[in-house]
């Protein structure tokens, strides 16, 4: 037993020799190749140092530490042996050049000088390259792409191989091959291209991508999950995709037929066909009849609307109808009494039509349109001195110009819009009557203009990325608008606040004049995708034009109102958006108020 526990210690003593003779100590570190980088700022990096034992696998530990210094293409540790227990480190390293010049290629959405700031701001010019810099570059270009709306690919971000001073950047922006559209039935292909903006040949832009849905979407053509994007896929060529969309389209005519009551209280018979994508093109037609079961006969009018009239995207909307407008008769209800006396009030006919042309240039649109009616005054009840009579006829020059970024065009929750309407207006009144009996001034021809100025902003909270299109979302909407007569013009060409449409919380037509301002803000919160609920406030009024009519007394001078309140808003399948308006004004009183769209 001892002479076991003898040889055993023998043999471990005798190991440990070995060991001892084969380990050798690092004796000293030469470095080479290295110009502008010192030599302590290697050795700083290096977890070896003389004196230490030579382990192999801290000398790959050391090359990988000096690599990641970021300056040198290329790092190798030699060993050289200079006996049996001492061995020099040799480092030789290749240093990346001095950086003298950037060189950007590949670029069109961001300028040369942004991405050229965006490099000499982590790699200034006059140093030695270092590798790790280009992370954050690479990221601060991506981040300045992404601001604009648009994806980029780094091809090389690297000193350039025949002139070493000079740092390239290469960059890909990718581009869109082609636009698939799946799933159309009755839908024509060559609209949904019109309308989309993004086009095959052209870079791919992500916020341009997810504005083209938006409108699709909103058009209300398709089924409420009927637009549905695939991620971009790449082709064979670099820096290249084809982009797809799933559509399931919806059901977008209505025949209506029925018996209701006209803001007079009377039967009325209707019977009405509207389409907002008329045999799958795009365009809109709308026809409604009505008789009433006492008044001034038939009401009948044609509509016809077409976006995309030419190849340069102009629309075309036009009509021509004779009906009866109901004066003062609020489509508002005061549930708590007072209707007005029916006596009181008088309906005109209209017989005439419209159309107009709107071309864009860009985020810029200039429309022109004319407006040719006949009017003729029909007294309902019993007359009395309370109506206005100025028949004859009626032709207006429309002339307007608007900047436009809201996005979508039909339901926007961001942007803004600013437009400027003038329009010259011919009248020719050859019979007078009722409450402006006196105003002889404007019995024969006579010229005007009316000019107009609106401006909208629309706020919405970002929402994170990948939220569905559909998914509802508050939005604030405020409005200011100003408008001015010159000129003599007939009793209903004025201007008017006061309703549905404008200042709620009092009557249809409350407040008139020769100038008018209304603003307005808004606050929609989403309940569910077809329902919200609004807070809103009106402020504004009309001012020197004609006289007091059906007690409503006006002024001369500026004397601004204000209304506010509460509303309901559903969204309702082929009809569109169904407002309920419960609106309080200053003097106490209030009204409801009942509208079919928005004017916001």
């Amino acid at each position: 037993m001892t002479a076991r526990i003898a040889l055993v210690i023998a043999l471990v003593c005798a190991c440990a020799h070995c060991l001892a003779q084969a380990t050798s100590v690092v004796r000293a570190i030469e470095v080479r190749g290295q110009e502008r980088i010192t030599r302590e700022a290697i050795l700083a990096a290096m977890r070896i140092k003389p004196g230490r034992p030579l382990v192999p696998r801290e000398v790959l530990d050391d090359e990988t530490a000096v690599r990641n210094l970021g300056f040198f293409r290329d790092v190798k540790i030699l060993t050289s042996v200079v006996s049996e227990t001492e061995s020099d480190l040799i480092v030789q390293v290749s240093e990346f050049p001095v950086v003298r010049e950037v060189r950007v290629l590949g670029n069109t959405v961001v300028p040369t000088e942004t991405v050229t700031e965006i490099v000499e701001k982590s790699q200034p010019l006059g140093q030695v390259w270092n590798n790790r810099n280009a992370q954050p570059i690479r990221q601060a270009i991506t981040s300045a792409y992404e601001e604009k709306g648009y994806f980029v690919q780094i091809d090389r971000l690297a000193p350039q191989d025949d002139s070493p001073g000079t740092l390239l950047v290469a960059l890909i922006e990718p581009t869109v091959n082609e636009i698939k559209f799946l799933g159309l039935r009755r839908m024509d292909e060559r609209v949904l291209r019109r309308l989309v903006k993004t086009r095959p040949g052209g870079l791919l832009s992500a916020r341009q991508w997810r504005k083209d849905i938006e409108e699709l979407y909103f058009t209300y053509w398709f089924e409420p999950d009927g637009v549905k994007p695939a991620d971009p896929q790449p082709t064979d060529t670099p820096g290249s995709y084809d982009l797809a969309i799933e559509f399931k389209e919806a059901r977008t005519g209505m025949l209506n037929a029925g018996v209701a009551f006209d803001p007079q209280s009377r039967l009325v018979g209707t019977l009405s066909y509207s389409d907002s994508n008329f045999l799958g093109r795009g365009q809109s037609v709308g026809i409604q009849l009505s008789q009433a079961t006492v008044g001034g006969g038939p009401s009948a009018e044609l509509a016809f609307g077409n976006r995309f009239y030419d190849s340069q995207d102009t629309a075309l909307n036009a009509s021509v109808y004779s009906r009866i407008v109901y004066n003062f008769t609020d489509r508002g209800a005061n549930p708590f009494g007072g209707g007005g006396d029916a006596d009181n009030r008088f309906d005109e006919r209209r017989t005439g039509g419209s159309v107009s042309f709107s071309r864009p240039r860009g985020d810029y649109r200039a429309t022109v349109g004319i407006r040719a009616e006949n009017i003729r005054t029909v007294a309902v009840g019993t007359p009395t001195q309370e109506f206005i009579q100025q028949d004859g006829d009626l032709v207006t020059l429309s002339l307007g110009a608007s900047y436009d970024v809201r996005r979508p065009t039909n339901e926007p929750y961001e942007g803004k819009l600013l437009s400027l309407v003038v329009e010259p207006g011919y009248s020719n009144i050859s019979r007078i009557g009722g409450n402006v009996a006196s105003f002889t001034n404007i019995l024969g021809t006579n010229f005007n203009l009316r000019s107009t100025i609106e401006y909208r902003q629309y706020w919405s909270p970002k929402r994170p990325e990948g939220t569905p299109i559909e998914a509802p979302r508050p939005v604030a909407v405020f409005r200011a608008r100003y408008g001015r007569v010159f000129g003599d013009v007939p009793f209903f060409e004025q201007m008017f606040v006061g309703g549905t449409e404008s200042l709620r919380g009092y009557e249809n037509q409350r407040f008139w004049g020769r100038q008018s301002v209304l603003t307005t803000f808004e606050y929609r919160y989403p309940i569910q995708r077809a329902f919200y609920l609004v807070g809103f406030m009106d402020y504004g009024g009309a001012w020197d034009g004609y006289g007091t009519l059906q007690g409503f007394e006006q002024s001369s001078r500026p004397d601004l109102r204000m209304g506010y309140g509460l509303g309901l808003g559903f969204r309702v399948p082929n009809l569109g958006l169904l407002r309920i308006d419960f609106a309080f004004n200053q003097e106490g009183r209030n009204k409801t108020h009942f509208s079919f769209g928005s004017s916001l």
